[in-house]
């Protein structure tokens, strides 16, 4: 007799390194993307004080988008894993939502960088909120499907930490293209030539990447469905789980919030144009990806729970030395900002190998707790906190500069955001510290006292 779980299909031989890759191409696809959107399109809408650039729209206004739209992402995440959890056809849960999101995704992507007024105008603020609309909900139905697939990859925890580190490495090479490419062809081309340049490599990725998913479960054709709310306060009510999501939304925000920051950092602290901030953008994005090995090494002796809060250290650390760029006694600024940032970027690339794998440990100590497997529901938690941590970067962003300034004459608005970086990494440990699981099944059921 079945009490609702779901039905296992048998784990198979271990994956090859081109399943791995395949699965993988997804991540590219988002990086890119997000890596361009986050890095230029505050600096497109609201360019800086006495710049020879257009303004399209007032900076608060640009706030208020960008935080409304991630809060719209963030609450569709849960409801998306919800929605992909209990879908039952023949292509499986996950597939049918990549296929249709991805190209909305693209189309919305490019469109961003084509408002219909030059100059500053209400008609831009409110095209730009439209398009991020349909650019966050394809985001999410694509992305959400997508990372539940990690824990049905398989249930080894050496194969899930390989899986995560080759998708960081992937995740990382899609940052670099838009991060690293993105300057260059925008002075070439313009901004809409070089988001379809390099769009159409998002879409072909993430099209690609339906070739290596392996769902190994289904639900049970008698499970029930639970009401979506009661589903969401049963996750939250566990002190894993809460632990867990309010660690993610102080730490990861520091990432984007560090993207947004560097074309204003290039252009009025360190005195470059805009295509240098492509260069530092790379040097971070390569400094991520360089830091895979060590991670991947680590994670095979240290637990994760104990490794992601050194990592948070580091982080806080390297934020808070950011602050000084351009006012160190040695070496230029610009050469000050390149000895720096991969003092950041190195502990970046172990958060983001370890917290898909902490993700994969909530699956299964679900699962033992009630039997079910909620993938994509946790994925959708991890997507809620995570983009309204995203949502803060904007209110964050546009109060500080508004408060300290973002002029050549009075840059440090762009300084302290730094120190919020840094700060928010710390409460983020804090908030870490009761998080107890273990690195397998077992261990958590030994744990957790299951």
């Amino acid at each position: 007799m079945n009490n609702g779980g779901s039905l296992r299909q048998p784990a198979g031989k271990p994956l090859t390194m081109g399943e791995i890759i395949l699965y993988n191409l997804a991540g590219l696809s988002f990086n890119l993307f997000d890596t361009i959107l986050y890095a230029w399109l505050p600096y497109f809408y609201i360019p800086p004080a006495g710049s020879d650039l257009t303004r399209y729209i007032p900076l608060a206004a640009l706030g208020i988008i960008l935080a409304g739209g991630r809060i719209l992402d963030a609450v569709t995440d849960p409801l998306m894993g919800y929605l992909s959890d209990h879908t039952r056809s023949r292509w499986g849960r996950r597939k049918p939502y990549i296929f249709i999101s991805n190209p909305i995704l693209f189309l919305s992507f490019i469109l961003v960088w084509t408002p219909p007024v030059q100059g500053e105008s209400l008609t831009n603020a409110i095209f730009l909120g439209a398009v991020l609309f349909f650019y966050y909900i394809s985001y999410t139905g694509m992305l959400i499907p997508w990372f539940a697939v990690l824990p049905e990859m398989s249930g080894k925890n050496d194969e899930r930490v390989k899986i995560a580190s080759v998708g960081v490495a992937i995740g990382v090479l899609g940052a670099l293209i838009g991060g690293g490419l993105s300057g260059p062809l925008m002075g070439t081309f313009g901004m809409f030539r070089m988001a379809l340049m390099l769009g159409i490599i998002g879409l072909v990725a993430g099209q690609l990447s339906l070739l290596g998913i392996h769902e190994r479960h289904r639900p049970h054709p008698d499970e029930e469905t639970p009401p979506f709310f009661t589903v969401m306060r049963e996750m939250f009510a566990d002190r894993q789980v809460l632990s867990f999501a309010v660690m993610i939304m102080f730490v990861q925000l520091t990432y984007q919030l560090m993207l947004m920051n560097v074309p204003y950092l290039t252009t009025l602290i360190l005195g470059k144009s805009e295509g240098d901030a492509s260069i530092l953008m790379g040097e971070v994005i390569l400094s991520t990806a360089a830091s895979v090995p060590l991670w991947y090494r680590l994670l095979g002796k240290y637990p994760k729970r104990s490794l992601f809060r050194a990592i948070i250290v580091l982080m806080a650390a390297g934020f808070a030395l950011s602050f000084f760029i351009g006012r160190l006694p040695l070496f230029s600024p610009f050469v000050q900002a390149m000895i720096v940032f991969p003092l950041v970027a190195v502990p970046i690339g172990g958060m983001f190998i370890t917290v898909l794998g902490l993700i994969a440990d909530i699956t299964d100590y679900d699962e033992l707790k009630s039997g079910r497997r909620r993938e994509a529901m946790y994925y959708g938690i991890y997507g809620i906190v995570r983009k309204t941590g995203w949502a803060l970067c904007s209110l964050i962003l546009v109060g500080v500069y508004s408060v300290f300034g973002y002029s050549a004459e009075n840059p440090m608005g762009v300084r302290v955001i730094w120190l919020v970086c840094g700060i928010s990494c710390l409460v983020g440990l804090l908030a870490f510290i009761p998080f107890r699981l273990g690195d397998s099944r077992d261990e958590t059921k030994t744990i957790m006292g299951l």
